[in-house]
Parts: structure tokens; sequence; C-alpha cells
């Protein structure tokens, strides 16, 4: 039995409280994230994520705090073990700006600073 669609997903800020209602694009496709620069972080959301911010010109987001805290330890990481596996884990997937070792310093500044929305 096929479930039927959302139409409209009401969403509260956990912060202020406020609510919005969003109508959710229905796709049968895998979700597949498409990061594009300064502009909406998921072709599959169809919207802007909470914790996102604009990067050296690059978007970095989270799609809750729990990756956040993910990336967070990845970025922080002085040793970083590499697999040579079939599969592509997600860190092997992470853009460059994410993995270079010349951003920590400052994405972790900006990974504190979503920490606290």
């Amino acid at each position: 039995m096929q479930e039927k669609p959302v139409e409209d997903l009401p969403v509260t800020c956990k912060k202020c409280k406020n609510k919005h209602v969003y109508q959710p694009i229905n796709k049968k496709a895998h979700i597949a994230i498409t990061l594009v620069k300064g502009g909406q972080a998921s072709e599959y959301l169809g919207c802007n994520l909470w914790l996102s911010a604009s990067f050296r010109g690059e978007y970095f987001m989270a799609y809750n705090y729990e990756h956040l805290a993910y990336l967070k330890q990845y970025i922080g990481a002085n040793i970083r073990e590499r697999n040579n596996s079939e599969f592509p884990t997600m860190v092997e997937k992470l853009p460059n700006f994410i993995k270079s070792a010349k951003n920590r310093d400052k994405l972790l500044k900006l990974i504190n600073k979503l920490e606290k929305k």
C-alpha cells in the first residue's frame, strides 16, 4: 500500500516558536543532495536549511544538530583516515573546501556560531 503524499508540512521554530507551513516536494526519486553556491541547499527539500551559511563563496550546511556535530568532529580531527572501499562514505563526498585543512579554524568558528541558533 502506497502512502499518500503530505500536502502541508507545519514547522515550528524551537527557539522563537514561530510557525510556518511548507508545501513539500513529493518525489519518488531517491534523495540526492545538490549543493549550490549561495542558493538552496537541497533540491529535495526545496527550501534553505536553518543550519546553513555562506563560507568564502561556498555553501556550508547541516540538516540537523547531530549532522552539525558530526561535521564539527570531522573538521576538528587532526588525523583523518581514508577508506579504499568500493562504496564512498559521506565524508569522502564532502566538498573540498570542508576537507581542506586551511579552512579548519574558520569552519569551526562558523559551526560554533550555527550551534547557537
